[in-house]
This record gives structure tokens, sequence and C-alpha cells, in this order.
């Protein structure tokens, strides 16, 4: 084995290291972003004169189209559910049925699955009808929310920052490793 081998093989692992580091810290470019909800009928924080029959979501991407991974729930200030049956999806478009005649505030909860393979989530609200004339919720009780769905992001920001120093780590044990083989 040369004195050269040892200094290249440095540098290899060096230059490894670093490019990978700035590969995972690097924010993700669009072509790897999740989709995202681009708009909705009706709009957020809109108002509408009356409930209307559906709901449909439109997304940056084509939705991946299986039985049970995407779900829209539409429920009144009281929290009683109006979606029914599950969402109809067309490309990048998923539409919800809705029934009843409630007013006021109403939520919309999203998940689907993103053309990339992974879940995205979401809520907006938007009113319809009278305000006024909103249900309530029963005294005492509580009204059931879809749990959240994913991980924010700062939890893979630091999977990120632990990733590279995890590589860093190991080109350093490398490098002395390897000049420790060169010295004996």
């Amino acid at each position: 084995m040369s004195a050269r081998t040892p200094s290249l093989r440095m540098r290899l692992l060096v230059g490894f290291g670093i490019v990978l580091g700035l590969a995972a810290a690097s924010p993700a470019s669009p072509a790897l972003a999740h989709d995202e909800l681009l708009a909705s009928d009706p709009a957020a924080d809109s108002a509408v004169a009356e409930l209307p029959d559906e709901v449909t979501l439109t997304f940056s991407g084509v939705l991946i189209d299986e039985e049970g991974v995407n779900a829209i729930s539409v429920t009144d200030a009281a929290g009683t559910e109006l979606a029914e049956g599950t969402p109809a999806l067309d490309g990048t478009t998923a539409t919800q049925a809705i029934d009843g005649d409630s007013q006021g505030p109403i939520t919309v909860r999203w998940r689907v699955v993103s053309s990339d393979g992974h879940p995205v989530s979401g809520e907006f609200s938007f009113t319809a009808g009278d305000p006024a004339a909103a249900p309530t919720a029963p005294a005492g009780g509580t009204t059931e929310t879809a749990p959240a769905e994913g991980l924010p992001a700062v939890f893979w920001i630091v999977v990120a920052v632990v990733v590279v120093a995890g590589v860093i780590a190991l080109v350093i044990a490398l490098v002395a490793a390897s000049r420790r083989r060169t010295e004996d």
C-alpha cells in the first residue's frame, strides 16, 4: 500500500461526508416536497349562502386512489359529522359529499396520500348560512376531532441534524482508523 492511498481515501471519505451532510441539511426542492392543497370549493375562510352538497379539494399532484387511504371530515360547530361516504378522487381533485342543513362555521379536515406515497393532511373552515344559527355542542359534552396525522417539521429537522452528525462522526472515525493503520 503506498503512502498516497490513505491520503486519497481520507479525502474521498471527507468529501463524501461533506456532500452527504449538505444534501441532508438542504431544504427540500419542490420536486421532493409532498403535494399540497392548492384550492378548495368552498374556499377557506369564505362565506356561502347555504351548506353545499359537496366540498372539493384540489391538490398540487395526483393523489393515490386506494381504498381507505384518503379521508375528508366535514363538521359543524357542534361537532356533527356532515360527510357522507368516502371522497371521490379524480387526479388532483378530491370531492366529498356532505349532507345536512347546518349553518355557521364548518370545519373541513382532510388526509390524503400524496403522489410520492406520503400522507398529507390539514384543515380549514368556511361559514355556511347565518353564523348566528350555528348549532352548539351539548353542555358538558365534548366534540370528537380527528387525530393529528404525520410528524411536525421540527421532528424531521432534528432527524436530519442527527443523521448528518452521525455521518460526520463516522467519517472522522474512519479517517482516524486509517491514520492509525498507516502509522503502525
